[in-house]
């Protein structure tokens, strides 16, 4: 692999850059060169969007657990003690029936009982609400996959915009150094009368437009490294310092078409979009299954004591069917909610993969242009040195004045930075076409 280094004067090709050491987990941050893979490593233990994801699908899988409950029997413990008139039933109505009088009088009773419902059959109420919390345990995992897609490609764009800031940083450093050296040689031409005063000015323009740039290169790098920290799990204000990128070398890029079955294939969205139809089809089961009967059995055991009442251990058990007559329109009303969520969802699924079709053509497109600007920027390189230099030649003949070879540097700096930009935006839409069809990032022109 050549190593692209955006050095001052030139872009220049290297030898086989040695591999980074990798990432003592135990050390500062600060104290290392962070590699691009290091930096996705960490941010995947640390970034708090994904402790967030994390967190949702324990929830979705608690309340799968609790939409399972109801398939199993319910057990409970209930005591009751109290003092009711001659006119009056002693304790309340149980399960199974109620506690009996034995002599006229004041009632005096204590009654502990051990209480079993268990439903046996509700037409799909329980069955439907299970799938619902199961198909929503579903799109938690996939919604989380798509985080942690989301947090690698972050890490990458924040990385390679660290990268590109330093690059133009470099270049602009160059720039205010030649521009320096012009300006003194066109104030001494000037004073000895052999130069223009708009020459003067020229240079002096130069070099604020030189040091204005310069100052925008460091506030990018600033701004791209509070940024890296963000997304890795870290205080935007800690100090980072990051390994330079080689350019990778040129690989297959697959076609428009075969990207877009890549995504169909791999991007979690496609799937939580189809769980979310599902979620909402069981809950139109579950809406329907509300206006059948439900049947289920209730069993009680216990023991009573007294006065005034009969003591003594009890039990029963009953057959019970419930079913709902009359409920105001509360079960017609879901039952149209229910419906209504599921043309939601059918139409949302459509938006989602009309959505990622959109986001694997652009990331395709800018594959491709940024890999043209590449091809593009570099001849313009050297033919804006060439040009510098048949400047300086005809200057130092006196054919050219300071003015020209500002505009000559000037069109080197322009260049440079072109191929900066084309470089790293290349490097970022290789990263942006992994992202788009779903795949894993991987880090390409790691040292």
């Amino acid at each position: 692999m050549r190593r692209l280094i955006l050095a001052p004067l030139l872009v220049s090709t290297l030898a086989m850059a040695e591999a980074a050491p990798p990432l003592d987990q135990s050390a500062d941050l600060e104290a290392q060169a962070l590699s691009l893979a290091d930096a996705i490593a960490f941010a995947r233990k640390n970034s708090p969007r994904l402790r967030a994801a994390r967190a949702a699908i324990e929830r979705a899988r608690g309340e799968e657990q609790a939409a399972f409950a109801p398939f199993l029997p319910e057990v409970g413990l209930l005591s009751q003690s109290g003092v009711t008139s001659d006119n009056q039933g002693p304790g309340a109505t149980g399960p199974t029936g109620f506690i009996l009088t034995g002599t006229p009088g004041t009632h005096a009773y204590t009654q502990t009982e051990l209480q079993l419902q268990w439903t046996l059959y509700d037409f799909g109420r329980r069955a439907g609400r299970k799938n619902q919390a199961a198909a929503r345990e579903r799109i938690a995992e996939l919604q989380f996959a798509r985080a942690q897609q989301t947090v690698e490609f972050d890490v990458t764009a924040a990385y390679v915009n660290i990268l590109l800031a330093r690059a133009s940083l470099v270049v602009q450093e160059d720039a205010i150094r030649q521009a320096e050296a012009t300006l003194k040689d066109a104030r001494a031409q000037l004073k000895g009368g052999v130069a223009d005063p708009s020459d003067v000015l020229r240079a002096e323009v130069q070099l604020s437009e030189s040091r204005d740039a310069a100052v925008n290169a460091r506030e990018a790098e600033l701004v791209a490294i509070a940024q890296l920290n963000n997304v890795m799990g870290r205080d935007s204000a800690l100090p980072l310092r990051v390994l330079d990128l080689d350019l990778p070398p040129p690989e297959r890029l697959p076609s428009l078409a075969e990207s877009l079955q890549v995504a169909a294939a791999h991007r979690p969205e496609r799937g939580f979009a189809m769980q979310a139809v599902v979620a909402a089809q069981e809950g139109v089961a579950t809406a329907k299954a509300e206006f059948l009967p439900r049947f289920l059995v209730r069993a009680s055991t216990g023991r009573v004591d007294g006065t005034n009442v009969l003591p003594g251990w009890q039990a029963g058990a009953g057959l019970h069917l419930e079913i709902p007559l009359y409920t105001g329109g509360r079960l017609s009303g879901d039952l149209h909610s229910a419906e209504a969520g599921v043309a939601a969802a059918v139409a949302e699924q459509q938006v989602i993969l009309d959505a990622i079709s959109l986001e694997v053509n652009r990331a395709f497109q800018s594959v491709v242009a940024a890999g043209q600007r590449i091809d593009l920027s570099r001849p313009a390189v050297a033919h804006a040195l060439e040009n510098l230099r048949l400047m300086r030649v005809k200057y130092g003949n006196g054919d050219a004045t300071p003015t020209d070879i500002v505009d000559a540097e000037t069109a080197l700096t322009r260049s440079r930075q072109r191929l900066n930009s084309a470089v790293y935006t290349y490097l970022v839409a290789l990263a942006r076409l992994d992202y788009a069809v779903g795949r894993e990032q991987r880090p390409r022109g790691s040292p």
